[in-house]
């Protein structure tokens, strides 16, 4: 919609944000895709219609020509690097991938759908890498919402340094919550100590765990008992996300919803609150 407004071509905005991506690339993540040698040359560009032209590279060990998006995630779009990332980063922001495609880069809709599964199965894959921590102080809650027909649980946990871990619960079962936070203790673990609201089921699921329990029961307590036991931190992570977790749940289908919400908690983590988000954010999806 900016392109068509000024009357360029639709990837002109964010030519800039594409040419940075390729000099991180070539800088970090440029290796010959066949044998994994680093001994590469320049070797022109391959003209392209809708994005700018891509700059193409050589291997002097075993004679490969390759284009710079080979083995990245960025490989076989049909949009350019600046673009995809502008549309990511928004979409994350603002929990609608149709939005954000549509007003901010135009890209074509299955384009759209199918890079956004491949960065999602990207992000996901990093879940877990993450640092230790010692402290084992954790706080959980759960929100509900409607979608696909269903009343669905968006299951959270957040630890003492504000890492942490989402998912998407089909019930409210003391197993379902018990699955979901040996996951959590899985990826941003060990959990110790957990706070949480009354809700009845995390009394067993964290005995199955042998995790230590501290309920608040807000209703004769309460936000904060006399002890100091609350679950303020994740509340208000709560209050955050569930605004683009209301506008990412009108997905087509479960396991997409599953896999968006687990993407944004790496982004979360792994990214947003990195030093430098831009660079944690290439880095982590450049790799093959």
């Amino acid at each position: 919609m900016l392109a068509k407004a000024f009357g360029v071509p639709r990837y002109f905005p964010w030519s800039p944000l594409t040419y940075l991506i390729r000099s991180f690339l070539l800088s970090h993540f440029c290796s010959c895709p066949n044998c994994g040698s680093e001994n590469i040359v320049r070797d022109g560009f391959g003209e392209r219609k809708t994005m700018p032209d891509i700059p193409m590279l050589e291997c002097n060990d075993c004679g490969r020509d390759f284009c710079l998006r080979a083995d990245t995630t960025f490989y076989w779009k049909h949009a350019s690097m600046g673009e995809l990332f502008i549309v990511t980063w928004v979409f994350f922001g603002k929990g609608s991938r149709d939005w954000s495609r549509l007003w901010f880069c135009d890209i074509g809709k299955y384009c759209g759908l199918e890079w956004f599964e491949r960065l999602e199965k990207k992000l996901v894959g990093h879940a877990g890498d993450i640092s230790g921590f010692l402290d084992g102080f954790f706080q959980a809650d759960e929100m509900y919402i409607r979608s696909f027909g269903e009343k669905l649980l968006v299951f959270g946990v957040k630890r003492g340094d504000g890492k942490i871990f989402e998912t998407v619960l089909r019930g409210h079962s003391a197993f379902e919550f018990a699955s979901a936070l040996k996951k959590a203790d899985g990826e941003i673990g060990p959990i110790v100590d957990l706070d949480t609201d009354a809700h009845t089921s995390y009394p067993l699921a964290t005995k199955w765990l042998g995790i230590l329990h501290r309920p608040v029961n807000r209703s004769e307590e309460g936000f904060v008992d006399g002890k100091g036991i609350h679950s303020n931190g994740v509340e208000n992570l709560w209050s955050h996300h569930r605004p683009w977790i209301e506008a990412a749940r009108g997905y087509g289908s479960l396991k997409t919803l599953e896999r968006a919400v687990k993407a944004h908690q790496v982004f979360h983590n792994q990214i947003k609150e990195s030093p430098v988000p831009v660079w944690s954010f290439l880095r982590m999806i450049s790799g093959n």
